[in-house]
């Protein structure tokens, strides 16, 4: 990863190697009765024995990145119970780190990278599984489901029950049947419920895993920017419902995870770069781009990638970093192997990793032009890393 990172000034990659999210994973699948993943464990020993508390609970708190939390609420209680600061996965983005959450895969393994990606010669979006391109195109989600999601589930391996907490519109999904496995998939309406909901299980005597999805936070970040004082609101009320939740936690011996999958950064009106518009270059792809606005995949036509990199980097130097695609391959970035068999068709020819406050597009015909307030996908520290809180009791 030498050659990226001396290219990629100021760059955050993910580290595999104790100090991420998938070393989480395989630190609580050990703990809790599951399988060794292959991974190194987490580099710090604060999880050590929590599989000996009746009820573990592993909150997902999709956005709040460690930079958002240490600046939209300092003194919560979430802060104050941080432990330590993880990277995400690359790209950080909810599509790639979730699901190696689910799995306890990094995306070079279970092979999604991108809120859009190419899957056979269709770019869909994995979670909630529609076509993007080709037009006209008769595939279902089902369909899309049967042959993208290949990674095991996780937390069926558990030696107790396991439990995942989702918001109602995608508990039943395709997506969420597939990474729960045989655990029960429990819906709720919104972020109340879902901590009243968590709280009773807690008065169980029979031990047990809890996970619970929250994506506030992330959707309001995309709509507002990561910095609004609206954000800064709405974590002061998660942060009540966390500190209910502790004294339920307290008085059944349930011990209290809590990270989230990617952080944030803002994304200025002036800073979107519509690629489509620059004809010279987009003409040179054999289809539209994959990926994020962050981070995005080129697949380009034979014969014209010296072509294509050349001019990329003249016409979109200043926005983002134009690299090969095998060097994000050679250089492990979507971590360690063996890799998923369409990886490297997943990644196109060429990336572009949009630099500080840049976001890339391109809009097909019946779409609405993308334009988001905040954003991540991309290698700035405040995108990849993430808080690891703690409590036991």
């Amino acid at each position: 990863m030498s050659n990226l990172k001396s290219r990629c000034s100021g760059a955050a990659w993910p580290d595999y190697q104790g100090g991420g999210l998938l070393n989480l994973m395989q630190t609580l699948s050990w703990e809790l009765g599951g399988p060794d993943l292959g991974y190194p464990p987490l580099a710090t020993d604060v999880l050590a024995g929590i599989g000996h508390h009746r009820h573990v609970c592993l909150l997902l708190i999709d956005g709040l990145g460690a930079a958002q939390l240490r600046r939209l609420g300092p003194e919560t209680r979430l802060s104050l119970r941080r432990r330590a600061t993880l990277s995400s996965v690359f790209p950080p983005t909810t599509t790639a780190a979730v699901t190696t959450v689910l799995t306890g895969q990094p995306p070079a393994r279970h092979g999604l990278i991108g809120w859009h990606q190419l899957h056979g010669e269709e770019i869909i979006a994995p979670l909630p599984l529609y076509v993007r391109h080709s037009a006209g195109s008769a595939s279902a989600p089902q369909q899309l489901a049967d042959t993208l999601f290949s990674a095991p589930p996780l937390f069926e391996h558990f030696s107790r029950p396991a439990f995942l907490m989702l918001p109602e519109d995608i508990c039943h999904s395709p997506c969420s049947r597939h990474h729960a496995g045989s655990s029960m998939r429990l819906p709720y309406r919104d972020s109340e419920d879902a901590f009243v909901q968590l709280t009773a299980r807690l008065y169980s005597p029979v031990p047990a895993f809890h996970y619970l999805y929250l994506r506030q936070m992330d959707t309001l970040m995309h709509e507002i920017g990561p910095d609004d004082e609206a954000a800064a609101r709405l974590l002061a009320e998660l942060d009540g419902d966390f500190g209910r939740l502790l004294d339920a936690a307290k008085q059944n011996d349930a011990a209290v995870v809590a990270i989230a999958d990617h952080g944030f950064v803002a994304a200025p009106a002036e800073q979107w770069l519509d690629v489509d518009e620059i004809p010279e270059l987009y003409s040179l792809l054999a289809r539209p781009l994959s990926g994020e606005t962050r981070m995005s995949y080129c697949h380009v036509k034979p014969g014209c990638m010296e072509r294509f990199i050349e001019l990329a980097r003249a016409r979109l130097g200043h926005a983002c970093w134009v690299e090969p695609s095998a060097e994000l391959l050679a250089a492990g970035v979507f971590g360690p192997g063996p890799a998923h068999p369409d990886l490297a068709h997943r990644c196109g020819d060429v990336a572009l990793i949009a630099k500080p406050g840049w976001n890339l597009r391109d809009t097909l015909p019946g779409e609405r032009k993308l334009q988001l307030a905040g954003t991540h996908a991309g290698v700035h520290p405040d995108e990849m890393e993430i808080p690891l809180i703690v409590y036991r009791p």
